[in-house]
């Protein structure tokens, strides 16, 4: 590569690593927490998490929960989401479709229903720490265009990851191997950055073209309403199979049980496992009971099928064999598996944690990269100062994430339940509230390395008190619920004792080097 194409492909590697570094690092570090959002509410309320029985789901008994509700059913689709640690199906109705329904009929609604005792609650009964970070991953708190900004962050990030390899490609091996600690600060985030950076690269790839997919997928209409001459509703059944509806007669059939349709589909397939059940139609003489799930990984990765009954006579309108792919729906099951690392448990799960907190420091080190190389005496004190104040506030936000992400979690563990219904106003104050504050604290201190080591002292001390209050405030100590095989609590506990070890062996470090030099 001659020297102006490297000096233009540096340029955009390294402005649009900058553009978006903040951004990118809120997504990464809410991203790893969001991994785990659904261990994290179950372990906020922690009750004992019984995922078997949970997932036994008596679906007769979820209508008459619902109806008991006060809800009319006739007319309606009803969508179930099945549970997960939570041991909670999301219920989310669509109006009535018979015209002469009531106006009140008419309207959609969405819930749980606890498929232990099967009560029911709003989406803000309880609300969940878990929750709050899974949705700042895609800026969800950004109203309208939250998810979209995220989609183009991650389409920025492809661009640097592109630019990065173009830039290092014939010293990528070589640097690989390199790390001199001893060497001067340039040098040290430069090894760093690299070679950290080839080690996380085929997850950031795979992350970057993924959240593109998820977050832009609105950009794949545009050319499809073309092609499909604006029938959006055949264009969804094309993308989506399972949304496809299906019309109402207007006469009604009552005599129905839903459980045996549910029986069947288990037999038919081994290893399958419900992800989402539709009823259309409810209480219609067109009336559909829609299976959608998966068979398990180790049977075949992407195994994903569908089953659809007419409930009026018992009989099978469609089937979807999960051994036998479908492309287009293969390629969308793909993505999200690739995603959110649901295919091989937990210890995917912890090698995807690791990879995104690898990510974050990847971030940094090119932010300080960045800081070091316009540290020089040609450079303008305009122009520097003025760097500095831009490395600040980068630090300052991003490192503000971990100390505030252990305060949030021990203060909602500490809620009490009387305050469920506040606890969405509770945790968005000292949440974002703190971040906003300690930014600003940490900013006008003006020193990254102060930045730097309190972030992770004040994170560390909060991350050991986590498994000290969840033991206090519920009984739940981290030995018991190992002992009660309560994986999903456990696992919150371990980590942040994992993860405040790990930050206090980085400040002692930190202060040996420092005393060293000294």
């Amino acid at each position: 590569m001659n020297k102006r194409n490297y000096n233009v492909f540096f340029h955009l590697h390294t402005v649009s690593g900058i553009v978006i570094s903040v951004a990118l690092y809120i997504i990464f570090f809410a991203g790893a927490f969001a991994l785990i959002k659904d261990e994290i509410t179950a372990w906020e309320k922690g009750d004992t998490v019984q995922l078997e029985q949970a997932l036994d789901v008596d679906y007769d008994k979820i209508t008459a929960v619902i109806k008991e509700e006060g809800y009319n059913l006739e007319g309606r689709n009803i969508r179930l989401v099945m549970p997960d640690v939570k041991q909670e199906v999301l219920v989310i109705l669509s109006g009535s479709k018979y015209e002469d329904a009531s106006d009140e009929d008419k309207q959609g609604a969405f819930f749980y229903i606890n498929t232990i005792n099967y009560t029911r609650s709003d989406y803000y009964t309880f609300y969940s720490f878990g929750e709050l970070i899974y949705r700042l991953h895609f800026f969800s708190q950004i109203p309208k265009i939250g998810t979209y900004l995220a989609g183009f962050v991650a389409l920025f990030f492809l661009f640097a990851i592109t630019t990065g390899i173009i830039v290092h490609w014939k010293k990528i091996i070589s640097n690989f191997y390199v790390f001199r600690p001893k060497a001067k600060f340039k040098t040290i985030w430069t090894d760093a950055h690299t070679a950290l950076g080839v080690i996380g690269l085929p997850f950031q790839f795979v992350y970057a073209v993924t959240s593109c997919f998820l977050c832009l997928s609105i950009l794949v209409l545009i050319p499809g309403n073309f092609i499909y001459n604006n029938n959006q509703k055949k264009l969804s059944e094309d993308l989506r199979p399972m949304t496809k509806d299906y019309p109402i007669t207007y006469k009604t059939h009552t005599e129905f049980s839903l459980n045996p349709f549910m029986e069947q589909t288990l037999e038919k397939w081994e290893t399958f496992s419900p992800s989402q059940v539709y009823i259309r139609n409810y209480g219609d003489s067109n009336m559909k009971f829609q299976v959608d799930g998966m068979v398990s990984t180790q049977q075949k990765f992407i195994g994903h099928g569908r089953i659809v009954y007419n409930v009026p006579t018992n009989d099978v309108l469609s089937i979807k064999d999960p051994l036998k792919s479908n492309y287009i729906e293969a390629v969308e099951m793909t993505v999200r598996k690739l995603h959110f690392g649901d295919f091989g448990g937990y210890w995917l799960k912890l090698v995807y944690f690791i990879m995104a907190f690898i990510t974050c420091f990847v971030i940094i080190s090119g932010v300080l990269i960045w800081l070091e190389a316009r540290n020089k005496k040609n450079v303008p004190e305009k122009r520097r100062k003025y760097n500095e104040k831009v490395g600040h506030i980068y630090l300052a936000i991003c490192l503000s994430m971990y100390p505030i992400t252990a305060l949030s979690m021990i203060v909602s563990k500490l809620i009490p339940r009387s305050l469920d219904a506040s606890r969405l106003t509770i945790l968005y104050c000292v949440f974002f509230g703190g971040w906003l504050l300690l930014s600003i604290f940490f900013r006008f201190k003006r020193d990254n390395y102060f930045t730097n080591k309190y972030t992770l002292l004040i994170g560390s001390i909060l991350g050991f008190l986590i498994p000290i209050v969840n033991g206090i405030s519920s009984g739940n100590w981290f030995w018991i619920t190992f002992q009660n095989g309560q994986t999903a609590i456990f696992l919150i506990d371990a980590f942040w004792i994992v993860l405040s070890t790990i930050s206090t062996l980085i400040i002692l470090k930190m202060n040996k080097k420092i005393l060293d030099k000294n």
